[in-house]
């Protein structure tokens, strides 16, 4: 990471035409092979492209059922609009490879505007430096996951990135057609995650703010941007179709979040929800970070900002935990989705190293954040709509850590594009080709990748395997698939009524027994990580897998609860 930030340092110092104009492709099509074309082709080769993952065991069974009926069908399992993806995948739907093919084509558009937003903030010579920032976020831990799956993550990202850059097509040529087709992808973008809408509504507020005229020296007058009809109309024109589309979403039946999702509300709960989300988005950024950042030249209230985020990173982590989980976990992604006893990945001083990086990484970036400030004033020298959707991001998770709403990492993603902006904006500092912080770069750049590619590894062996032995069980004729536990995805796909409420609330068994996914049955048999049984369970087999896909051994037990109705 360091070196490519230097050689664009190098390239442009001159002025004129960078002297390595096509450099900027190597990056960039590495952010497009890692994030999306090799996981595409491992999830194809591994089995995993046709089954659910995570939470697409709801989302991509509404996207079924639409696809073969017209009629959509929710599980009380999302907290978003959905309805906007379920659309688009409609002629395809009824795949679940489909569906995960055309959510990787959203990744390739999603990082490409990515880049583009990039360019725009860093100018015409800031190509290299944005593609090195498009790659970051291909390698954000879970990516690749998010890319090959049904889920809405990647999805909204493309929707705001490709808001950002319309967006700025629309306020530097002050065109109605790009704002239109700006606030035309962020309203998409919105029913699928409602959280999107900061795009839009960032575009709008700086294009309704922004001074009326503009100087336009070839024909030496002034000219208006935009009337404040135009985007006062453009807005109320989105929020009565998100009105409009919210009334009906939650007309429909099972359209709401499983009831699991809120918590009690305390100061502990919502401080140690925002450090860890800050150290989420810090490890995802930090080889740029190590990179850039010098703070030798900060002030002393850059250097307090960087040691009070130190010191509760380290509180955080010590007590709860770095990270916010569901993807970047130590026992692997989203594995709260089954009973315990996962492996442990890659070792206890590994996630401790991750743990001390982000904290380093996030005490960096708001020190270097703190400093700008003092030197560029609040708007940080970077472009408004960027600056202002951060903000408004922020303070909607704010608002819903307060409500006592879980947030997960990966909703943090859109994040990447301000911080990124932030700290890749304006001169970067010189530094030798092998010095100290391109090492410091380098080593967490590939801990961030090396977690990363484990993550996607394990998930997919894993995945695949409790799929198939699943499957095995019902082929067999032992048991149909709704009396078969195995976990979140498998349960809830093929369970008859899903996440529906069941009068009796005691119904059901095992780990899931409380939220409900097996309404009116009891398992015949159980596929779990855990190598303990209990009571009325009987071993039948161990299935093998690859812990980290071509190496490792791990284990899945298959178990015949005794006593069962309606088993073979």
């Amino acid at each position: 990471m360091a070196l490519g930030l230097a050689d664009d340092t190098r390239a442009t110092s001159a002025g004129g035409t960078p002297s390595r104009s096509r450099a900027w492709l190597l990056p960039l099509g590495a952010a497009l092979l890692l994030g999306v074309f090799l996981p595409l082709a491992y999830a194809a080769l591994s089995g995993n492209l046709g089954i659910p993952h995570n939470d697409t065991w709801a989302f991509g069974r509404s996207a079924q059922e639409f696809a073969r009926t017209g009629h959509l069908p929710m599980f009380n399992w999302n907290m978003m609009g959905l309805a906007g993806q379920v659309v688009l995948v409609w002629p395809v739907g009824a795949s679940l490879a489909a569906q995960s093919v055309v959510v990787a084509g959203l990744a390739v558009a999603g990082l490409a505007a990515c880049f583009d937003v990039l360019c725009g903030a860093f100018g015409p010579e800031g190509r290299r430096r944005a593609a090195v920032g498009t790659l970051v976020v291909a390698l954000w831990p879970g990516f690749a996951l998010l890319s090959t799956s049904f889920m809405t993550d990647v999805p909204a990202f493309a929707a705001v990135a490709g808001t950002l850059a319309l967006g700025r097509r629309a306020l530097d040529g002050a065109s109605g057609r790009w704002l239109a087709a700006s606030c035309a992808v962020g309203l998409w973008g919105a029913t699928v995650r409602e959280q999107v809408l900061a795009a839009p509504a960032a575009v709008l507020a700086v294009a309704l703010f922004r001074a009326r005229y503009r100087a336009d020296r070839e024909r030496g007058h002034r000219r208006p941007v935009f009337t404040v009809a135009q985007v006062l109309g453009a807005g109320v024109l989105i929020l009565a179709a998100l009105g409009v589309f919210e009334l009906w979403r939650r007309g429909i039946p099972g359209g709401g979040a499983p009831d699991f999702t809120v918590r009690t509300v305390t100061a502990e709960f919502v401080a140690v929800a925002l450090v860890q989300g800050l150290l989420t988005v810090a490890l995802a950024v930090s080889p740029v970070v190590l990179a850039v950042v010098r703070p030798r030249a900060w002030g002393r209230r850059a250097w307090t900002a960087g040691a009070v985020t130190l010191g509760a990173g380290l509180l955080a982590a010590w007590d709860k935990g770095a990270f916010l989980g569901n993807y970047v976990g130590h026992d692997g992604a989203y594995s709260a989705a089954t009973a315990s006893g996962r492996p442990l990945l890659l070792g206890n001083v590994w996630w401790a190293v991750l743990g001390w990086l982000a904290c380093v990484s996030a005490a960096l970036l708001v020190g270097h954040v703190v400093q700008r400030v003092g030197e560029r004033g609040w708007g940080l020298g970077v472009r408004p709509e960027i600056l202002l959707f951060a903000v408004v991001t922020v303070l909607g998770t704010v608002l819903e850590v307060g409500q006592g709403r879980d947030i997960y990492d990966r909703y943090l993603l859109p994040l990447a594009i301000p911080a990124l902006v932030v700290l890749l904006t304006g001169p970067l500092p010189t530094s030798r080709r092998f010095g100290a912080a391109a090492l410091a770069s380098a080593v967490s750049a590939g801990l961030v990748v090396v977690t990363g590619a484990t993550l996607v590894a394990n998930a997919f062996a894993f995945d695949a395997t409790v799929w198939r032995t699943a499957t095995r069980l019902v082929d067999s004729g032992q048991a149909d698939a709704a009396h078969v536990e195995a976990g979140l995805v498998w349960d809830g796909y093929h369970s008859p009524a899903a996440m529906a409420d069941h009068p009796d609330r005691s119904v059901g068994v095992d780990m899931f027994g409380a939220l409900r996914y097996l309404p009116n049955h009891s398992p015949c048999f159980v596929v779990s990580p855990s190598s303990r049984a209990a009571a009325g369970w009987r071993l039948v087999s161990v299935q093998h897998y690859k812990t980290y896909g071509l190496a490792g051994d791990a284990r899945v037990y298959v178990y015949r609860v005794e006593g069962s109705q309606g088993c073979q």
